[in-house]
């Protein structure tokens, strides 16, 4: 059995779901689970209309909802499924069930998690009955499952956590049946619904992670990642234009390149993978005949010493927060009145690194950083630097080699660095520097790395 997650490039035009309903076609024999993301750019669209109606502007958000049902219905037409009634029935529920939501929102004057919820799932759901209906008038017997029925999670609305017992029963009952008559179901990432029923998503990118979680119930043989790029690369492409694809990694470094800011992945999708140990391939949608990145635990080494790092990832917009207080100097329990303070207002913590009566941590999330300033602020002298970012080498070889750190920062000399990592598995070291210098560093750093020999049993080196 294969799971097959399709992201919203992917399926974002008639040609992508054409592409689309072609590879899984070429999976038959696979026995595939499709897992499907909103179609381009409509989660954005959903936000934005969650947002004009939280700020009281029907017009706007009506107007986004009508855009929204044009989007989806030239999608049709261009599908040639204009003229299928369910699909059509489907629109205009999903038209209403969106007005609805944006009078609830503005009554309230805010958007309810709940609420916020049940609007963004709404671009899966489309894509999902889309997606399956094509496959149907492509020749593939294919049937939409919703998976609010299958993916039963707890009731923290925007970033649900999977209840795993009910959810892997639910799956094993629901899906293994069709895939036993060669039935391929359709299922919305990153949508589930608490044990009331409710609407919950997963978090942003949790597409990644619903697909995942599927394998990892149904003991799958493999799960595929179908995006827009030919795989995990060496950089950021937009930042190194050479950048090269990475043929197989670990999943050690691919989710500290998740964790650290790699967009190929979402930082959780890996886990239920890790668990089982099922291989996870990226492809690109867009050229199939390309081999992507394989990601597996077994560990394949380079024979050349100077294939140390397998890929440079950073994280912008980041915030340091440095708390100095004498209090800390040989005393027990401080570290954790710190970090209970931040827990209290569910912000994570990136990196860490302590002195002898000082604390610097950084955070990406800085919706209650107010609070947390304001309770730190109690027992502590606090600074807080914004406009950085965090840069992470990750390598499997990191760990065996010598003089790692020196070397970086050699390469860095004229670039001031605010705060150092070396991660407990000592396969990646982690630093932040001011956000424009952030182009610099990567490329520096890149060229170092990537302009040598390279192992082409790991890199497509051509």
């Amino acid at each position: 059995m294969l799971v097959m997650k399709f992201g919203g490039t992917s399926v974002g035009s008639a040609e992508a779901m054409r592409r689309a309903g072609r590879i899984v076609q070429s999976r038959l024999a696979r026995s595939p689970i499709v897992i499907v993301s909103a179609i381009g750019q409509v989660t954005d669209v959903l936000v934005a209309i969650g947002r004009s109606a939280a700020q009281r502007d029907r017009i706007k958000a009506f107007k986004l909802i009508l855009e929204l049902s044009a989007q989806h219905r030239t999608l049709l037409h261009q599908l040639g499924l204009e003229n299928d009634a369910g699909l059509r029935t489907l629109l205009l529920e999903v038209e209403q069930q969106l007005k609805k939501l944006v009078e609830t929102i503005i009554q309230a004057g805010y958007t309810p998690k709940p609420v916020s919820d049940e609007l963004l799932s709404l671009g899966e759901l489309l894509s999902a009955h889309i997606l399956s209906r094509f496959l149907c008038s492509f020749g593939i017997d294919s049937v939409m499952i919703d998976s609010r029925k299958v993916m039963i999670t707890d009731s923290q609305f925007g970033k649900a956590q999977p209840q795993w017992d009910a959810a892997r029963e639910q799956a094993r009952k629901t899906l293994m049946p069709l895939v036993n008559r060669a039935v391929v179901p359709v299922m919305q990432g990153f949508v589930g619904a608490d044990a009331d029923g409710r609407t919950t998503t997963l978090g942003r990118g949790g597409s990644d992670y619903s697909a995942t979680l599927i394998g990892a119930m149904l003991n799958a043989a493999a799960v595929e990642i179908w995006t827009d790029v030919d795989g995990v690369l060496t950089a950021d492409p937009t930042l190194v234009p050479e950048a090269k694809r990475i043929r197989r990694m670990t999943f050690q470094e691919a989710a500290e390149l998740a964790y650290f800011g790699a967009k190929v992945l979402h930082p959780a999708s890996l886990l239920p993978a890790v668990g089982k140990n099922i291989p996870v391939s990226v492809l690109n949608s867009q050229r199939p005949e390309a081999d992507g990145t394989l990601i597996s635990p077994k560990l394949i080494e380079s024979d050349s010493k100077e294939c140390v790092v397998k890929s440079i990832a950073y994280k912008e917009d980041i915030t340091v927060v440095t708390v100095t207080s004498t209090r800390m100097l040989m005393a027990y329990g401080f570290l954790s009145s710190i970090f209970e303070i931040f827990n209290r207002y569910q912000t994570s913590v990136d990196l860490v690194t302590t002195s002898e009566v000082s604390v610097s941590v950084t955070i990406d999330q800085k919706d209650r950083l107010a609070e947390i300033q304001r309770d730190l602020s109690h027992f502590s002298q606090l600074e807080v630097q914004s406009h950085k970012a965090i840069v992470c080498l990750v390598g499997q070889r990191m760990r065996r080699t010598a003089g790692m750190p020196g070397l970086i920062f050699s390469i860095l000399s004229d670039i001031p660095i605010h705060l150092i990592s070396q991660g407990a598995s000592e396969i990646n070291i982690s630093f932040v520097v001011d956000e424009r210098d952030l182009p610099v560093v990567v490329r520096s750093l890149h060229k170092r790395f990537f302009s040598g020999p390279l192992d082409p049993e790991i890199f497509v080196v051509n």
